[in-house]
């Protein structure tokens, strides 16, 4: 009886150290793939400083006349600033590096990236939506600029300044 003992406890320890190999791996390599998708307005709910340094994919509109770009002489690509926004609540991005095309004042964006001190989103992606022919004018004063889900809330217009 105690010889079984004997060979079911290395057996055990074995077991365990390949699953926490296994886990351990599995964690370290995914660590960072794993991101929050969040409406402006959701993230805006709570503190900004909750979110420093998590992994987002921010969801929102280019607030009109927000756009702002220079030039990085240093690393060669163009900088942008702007605001995105979502039912109101506004938040400040920073973005280096080529947009896409439909990427303009009041396009449905996603930016992925992390807050960081000040309160600002640094992007490392921007997907702008295509807008739909189907779709009302982008310069339409009914067109809203805040979505629920999946849906965009009629009536709920952004505050823009």
């Amino acid at each position: 009886m105690s010889q079984q003992k004997s060979k079911v406890i290395p057996a055990l320890i074995t077991l365990t150290v390949i699953l926490g190999g296994i886990g351990w791996l599995f964690y370290s390599s995914a660590g960072e793939a794993f991101e929050y998708y969040k409406h402006v307005d959701e993230i805006t709910a709570k503190p900004l400083e909750k979110w420093e340094g998590k992994h987002l994919q921010v969801h929102g509109f280019v607030v009109p006349s927000s756009i702002m770009k220079r030039m990085d002489k240093e690393h060669q690509q163009i900088e942008y600033k702007f605001k995105e926004v979502n039912c109101g609540a506004e938040i400040d991005v920073l973005y280096a590096g080529t947009v896409p095309d439909t990427f303009k004042d009041r396009a449905e964006v996603v930016v992925k990236g992390t807050f960081i001190a000040g309160g600002s989103f640094k992007a490392t992606e921007i997907s702008a939506k295509c807008p739909s022919k189907y779709q009302q004018a982008a310069d339409s004063p009914t067109v809203t600029m805040c979505t629920k889900g999946d849906k965009n809330v009629e009536g709920a217009q952004a505050k823009v300044n």
